[in-house]
């Protein structure tokens, strides 16, 4: 069976105008993908789903919690994330032939086609929802204050800033310097 046969959206049968679809992303949705970088999660994906007659336009609201490690002290926090993607999809038969980074919001599909899967979009979207970096317990207002215990370990374990540069460095930086 297709893990991802409840993402098919068979727009065929729909009748052009609007419609929502609604998606629960739990942990067992990343599992679906090799090397995910989100292993626990609670995410609501509300999808718009605008049917015109010679395209799609579609809007995805992505909202939940994704469970992440602080960057400062490692400890686990579940991180908010609230974000929208807006996405035309369009009828094309040479679409293999369109390699322009001008239409990265537009996806096309053959004509022939009578089903569109969104379950890698969504998956893509939860992704880019993550900020690459600087995720801090003080980020996250139910969280709080960083593990003052491992922040001083850390603090310990870090290079101290007095420490002298060796002398053989200095004859390359005056080469630098001229």
């Amino acid at each position: 069976m297709n893990p991802f046969r409840e993402f098919d959206i068979a727009f065929v049968g729909l009748k052009p105008g609007k419609h929502r679809f609604h998606y629960d992303i739990a942990h067992t949705f990343f599992e679906l993908f090799e090397h995910s970088p989100v292993s626990r999660a609670k995410i609501s994906v509300d999808l718009d789903f605008d049917k015109k007659n010679s395209f799609f336009l579609l809007t995805f609201q992505v909202s939940g919690t994704i469970h992440v490690a602080c960057d400062r002290c490692a400890d686990e926090i579940d991180f908010p994330i609230d974000a929208d993607y807006p996405l035309v999809v369009k009828f094309d038969e040479h679409r293999e032939e369109i390699n322009d980074d001008s239409f990265a919001d537009v996806v096309y599909i053959k004509h022939s086609e009578a089903v569109f899967n969104v379950g890698q979009l969504i998956y893509e979207f939860i992704i880019l929802s993550v900020p690459l970096g600087r995720i801090s317990c003080e980020s996250v207002p139910s969280k709080g204050k960083c593990n003052k215990e491992t922040l001083k370990l850390l603090s310990h374990l870090s290079p101290e800033s007095d420490h002298q540069p060796d002398p053989r460095w200095d004859s390359l930086k005056k080469i630098k310097n001229k």
